[in-house]
């Protein structure tokens, strides 16, 4: 019973990131959904957790992370895990992410603003040459929105959509096939 609570508790912290972090953290789940994922804890995070293709994992803790046996990220998933202060009062940061990721012919990046303000969003490849403007000085509120990017012509490899908005940065990895 004990183990499906903390299961349970896990699993709810995935969707609902707007969550007060818990001092520690046990997870022992699967990301098999495309999307962007923070999981937090003030002190301690430990997991055996799967990570697939399609999706972006943060792990940030106040003092540690530990990655259990059992632990994979697979190839084409971005993992990060960051020791640093985690926020208790619950605001979640401005998000950048984009699905599907690797892509062939478009994909759609999806982006949270914390509050309203204004926001540029770009496209820049491996060397930080802007190939994409995709919003630029638009008012926008508070809340997920989503903008499709279809490049076009452009080749293979690796691009990075950078979102800025009321003095936050975002920056994200894609690949395109």
């Amino acid at each position: 019973m004990r183990l499906l609570l903390s299961f349970l508790s896990c699993c709810l912290s995935v969707y609902s990131l707007a969550q007060v972090p818990k001092q520690t953290l046990r997870i022992q789940i699967s990301y098999q959904k495309p999307g962007q994922y923070l999981e937090q804890a003030i002190e301690t995070i430990e997991a055996a957790t799967i990570v697939s293709n399609a999706a972006t994992v943060e792990y940030r803790a106040g003092r540690s992370v530990t990655l259990r046996p059992g632990f994979e990220a697979k190839a084409g998933s971005t993992f990060t895990a960051n020791i640093r202060p985690v926020d208790v009062t619950g605001e979640r940061p401005l998000q950048l992410a984009a699905f599907p990721n690797p892509f062939e012919h478009t994909t759609t990046i999806e982006y949270y603003l914390p509050t309203s303000g204004t926001v540029n969003l770009w496209i820049t490849d491996a060397q930080g040459k802007v190939v994409g403007q995709l919003v630029q000085g638009e008012n926008q509120p508070a809340g997920r929105h989503q903008v499709d990017w279809k490049p076009g012509s452009i080749s293979s490899g690796v691009y990075m959509p950078v979102i800025e908005s009321n003095q936050q940065k975002a920056v994200s990895r894609l690949i395109k096939k």
